[in-house]
């Protein structure tokens, strides 16, 4: 590091640290080195010569007087192929027990493709899961939602996704996670799959840090050709992390309690999703929602920004159908480009049979609903095979959810 410029900690406070380094500018990638080693961190404030740091590991044992050295390989890390069947932290580091990572370093945090780089959604994105490929296909290439309270079913259905998805390597992001939720996924690792781990007891930081990571890995592939999926768990813990660091750098808050660059910062990482060079990315990221989502801030910026939402229903969990995927309340905004029209057709169909089935479900219990109206009769004399298409929680080869799905809805028509 001979040669960049040098200052040292005036100012420690365990999670950041404020250091005197002159020609630092916000967003450089820097080093303390403490008597524990060196630290990577990155700049988040700038006011004359002193800078306020916050890293990507621990500050434990630094001290006022401590060196730091700017250093743009701070921002840089093993992922790729060199990464494909590990688990590794916010700072690259296995968390597997194996040695660390060797390969390519890769920038993290570049920003999205730009509109000219991209390539249209125009092919389906296949998951195994028969609700998602019969109702709601995404394209390849799309960013989609998994909105859902606690108990919802939502881990289990992204553990469904990661194993059965047709995909290259997938990635998953933890952010924020507990520490039994983070060792399950440590035991699904295959060959195609890299776990970015930061539970709940790490820094805000390291939070952030982990879905970066997960979000560069998934674009170093997709330049080189691969489908990949990146699955986030969670959107919602992300930007809470991204609040922390804001209003640590002096940000104000703004419209729902939360400073405005988080909200750009969160479409900076959305966009990075998509089709470019012979690649694609297709995110998945789950939202917690508890109740009416319509006044939550990160629910409502989260479907803005989406291409579509899967709604898990804490009703349908509660009655053991899993995945407890509220098809009626779901959306896939790239379906329709990326499946024949007949099965965007069937698809349709169904979906309106499902909506009578919910809608009528509390009259048909107090016994005032009309059973001779055609629409929910019809409904309600195939409500098992409509149940069996959407709350099926082992695999499904698509060919065969296409194909219930069509035998389904000729029946509605008849």
């Amino acid at each position: 590091m001979s040669g960049r410029p040098r200052g040292c900690i005036v100012r420690a406070l365990g999670t950041s640290a404020i250091a005197a380094l002159p020609g630092a500018r916000v967003g450089d990638g820097a080093r303390v080195v403490t008597r524990a080693g060196a630290v990577a961190c990155t700049v988040t404030a700038v006011e004359r010569s002193r800078v306020a740091l916050v890293p990507f590991g621990s500050l434990r044992g630094a001290a006022v007087g401590d060196r730091v050295e700017l250093d743009p390989g701070a921002h840089a890390c093993v992922l790729g192929f060199g990464v494909l069947g590990r688990a590794i932290d916010a700072c690259g580091a296995p968390l597997d027990g194996g040695e660390m990572p060797r390969g390519a370093l890769v920038a993290v945090g570049r920003a999205a493709p730009a509109p000219a780089e991209r390539a249209p959604l125009d092919r389906p994105l296949w998951t195994g899961v028969r609700a998602l490929d019969a109702l709601l296909v995404p394209g390849r290439g799309a960013r989609v939602g998994i909105f859902g309270a606690p108990g919802c079913g939502k881990t289990t259905l992204l553990a469904s996704i990661a194993r059965n998805v047709r995909a290259d390597a997938v990635a998953i992001a933890l952010v924020g996670e507990r520490g039994r939720e983070a060792e399950a996924w440590h035991e699904r690792l295959d060959r195609r799959t890299t776990v970015f781990c930061a539970t709940s007891d790490r820094s805000a930081a390291e939070r952030v840090r982990v879905t970066e990571l997960a979000l560069a890995h998934g674009a170093h592939l997709r330049e080189r050709g691969l489908h990949v999926v990146v699955i986030l768990d969670s959107l919602a813990r992300y930007v809470a992390a991204l609040r922390e660091l804001r209003l640590a750098a002096g940000e104000s808050l703004g419209p729902g309690g939360f400073p405005p660059g988080v909200w750009a910062e969160l479409a900076a990482l959305v966009e990075r999703a998509g089709n470019a060079r012979g690649g694609s990315l297709t995110l998945f990221a789950t939202v917690l929602t508890d109740g009416d989502d319509e006044h939550d801030p990160v629910a409502l910026a989260a479907r803005s920004l989406l291409d579509g939402h899967i709604a898990l229903s804490p009703a349908l969990a509660r009655a053991g159908r899993y995945p407890a995927i509220d098809a009626a309340a779901s959306l896939s905004r790239t379906m329709h480009d990326v499946v024949p029209a007949g099965h965007a057709r069937d698809a349709a169909s169904v979906r309106a049979a499902l909506e009578t089935l919910e809608s009528s479900r509390e009259l048909r219990r107090a016994g005032l609903a009309d059973l001779g109206e055609p629409a929910l009769a019809r409904a309600l004399s195939l409500e098992g095979p409509l149940q069996a298409l959407v709350h099926h929680a082992e695999p499904s080869a698509p060919g065969e959810s296409v194909a219930m799905l069509g035998a389904i809805a000729a029946a509605l028509r008849r």
